[in-house]
């Protein structure tokens, strides 16, 4: 029978990766010729919220959704891949921090029908009681097909909540150019993704 191991056969790399997307997160996203507006991810998604147009979508906000959607896949990826005790410190940490990132502000104690930091405390808590599902899981086929859907889904939802932005940007008549933090994000996707089929291949026993 066909040893299945997704990327966590290479922990420290997809580790590495998931930084690398992060920093791609923080990257502009978004810049506009006049350099007056350059925006990450982040900003982007809080931006694209205030769009009246976001308000009327199915599902609510679906921009900002699909753009914040990012930290809680690489949450999912980060619990998914570590198998080791000290990797296993490392992702806890890293998905606490990112989950904390996530929250809407203080306001929200106050504000609690606001859809926007509705949306933000919701995925927050995905992040973490996701990426904390995810550390047991050890069912080599559910890794091995988690750490393929993840990254595919994560450049999926990135690059529809980045053409959204771009459209609103057009409606402002406002011109802008993606900036460098998609193609470091996607990059990083493409890269967990020959990881996750290189770790796949290389643990196939030989043909008899």
């Amino acid at each position: 029978m066909s040893q299945i191991i997704s990327f966590n056969r290479y922990p420290t790399a997809a580790l590495c990766l998931v930084l690398l997307a992060l920093l791609g997160y923080m990257q502009p996203w978004i810049v506009a010729p006049t350099g007056s507006m350059t925006l990450n991810a982040f900003d982007l998604a809080e931006w694209a919220s205030l769009a009246p147009a976001q308000r009327a979508t199915s599902p609510p906000l679906l921009a900002p959704l699909l753009l914040r959607l990012q930290p809680v896949i690489l949450c999912l990826i980060l619990g998914a891949v570590v198998d080791r005790r000290m990797y296993i410190a490392i992702s806890a940490i890293a998905i606490l921090l990112l989950a904390a990132a996530q929250l809407p502000p203080f306001e929200y104690v106050y504000d609690i029908n606001n859809l926007n930091y509705r949306q933000q405390f919701f995925l927050a808590i995905v992040s973490l009681i996701g990426g904390f599902a995810a550390m047991p899981l050890r069912h080599q086929l559910l890794v091995a097909l988690a750490t393929m859907v993840l990254p595919i889904a994560g450049l999926v939802t990135a690059a529809i909540g980045l053409a959204q932005a771009e459209a609103l940007f057009r409606q402002f008549q406002v011109g802008a150019a993606s900036g460098a933090g998609i193609v470091i994000l996607s990059l990083s996707y493409f890269a967990l993704l020959a990881l996750s089929a290189r770790g796949m291949i290389s643990r196939r026993p030989a043909a008899s």
